[in-house]
């Protein structure tokens, strides 16, 4: 019997990740990246990037697209299946599918609200473009008012470091979400001195790749993932589902 054909088109914050489980993967696999800086974008844009890949994909190709995606601000609301099915996982964020369930994730917020995520895809790819978003995520975290000045002029720099400080007083925990990939080691200490830097506690989660292991294994339970049938788009749903398919 021959392996279901999958193309899995993710964010890069999975990268590492993926090139682990990809090595035993169930499916015959085929990764497509999209860069991490689509996160500071509107939501309406991650989700014209999706449906263009979507839209793109030759269908004689493949038998499924999944998405390495999780609802990412609303991104894919309207997303709509195009001549192959397309399978999300039903997670709040890329978090909750490094920690294997939303319900740890949602557990760790109701632990500490003011938490700070991190993981190594996120130390490892940060956008070079160091704009409002990046300030509060790994390296950007260490730029001064002198350095912003250099780089975006003085009412720039100080229009930055007013709305940076808004973003992170409520935060009081770096929590760095540790997975077996290359370098780990490095990120985790990298994250540890972002915690130092900002006052914050720091605590090590132990990731949990078998929601992700099962994205690209071709195991796609109702409760965890939604697949879309061609011409069906992604609807916001309030129950734990998170997410539901209706006509396109």
């Amino acid at each position: 019997m021959s392996r279901q054909r999958l193309l899995l088109v993710a964010c890069r914050v999975f990268e590492r990740e993926l090139e682990v489980l990809a090595r035993t993967a169930k499916t015959e696999l085929q990764l497509h990246y999209i860069e991490i800086a689509l996160h500071q974008q509107p939501g309406a844009q991650l989700r014209a990037a999706l449906q263009e890949e979507i839209n793109t994909v030759p269908e004689e190709d493949y038998d499924a697209v999944a998405l390495g995606y999780g609802l990412c601000n609303r991104g894919l609301v309207g997303l709509k299946a195009h001549g192959l099915p397309v399978v999300i996982p039903r997670a709040h964020d890329c978090l909750g599918i490094l920690l294997g369930s939303s319900q740890r994730y949602l557990a760790e917020l109701e632990k500490q609200p003011g938490t700070y995520f991190q993981s190594c895809g996120w130390i490892e790819h940060l956008p070079a473009d160091r704009t409002l978003r990046p300030l509060a995520a790994g390296e950007g975290l260490s730029l001064n008012q002198e350095e912003l000045v250099a780089r975006y002029g003085e009412e720039s720099a100080q229009f930055l470091m007013a709305e940076y400080a808004k973003f992170t007083q409520h935060y009081k925990r770096l929590a760095f979400i540790a997975t077996p990939v290359a370098k780990a080691d490095e990120r985790e200490r990298k994250a540890a001195e972002i915690a130092q830097q900002q006052g914050w506690t720091f605590e090590r989660l132990p990731g949990d790749l078998t929601w992700l292991q099962r994205l690209v294994d071709g195991e796609w339970n109702d409760k965890d993932f939604l697949v879309l049938k061609p011409h069906e788009k992604v609807a916001l749903s309030y129950g734990d589902g998170l997410i539901s398919a209706e006509p396109a």
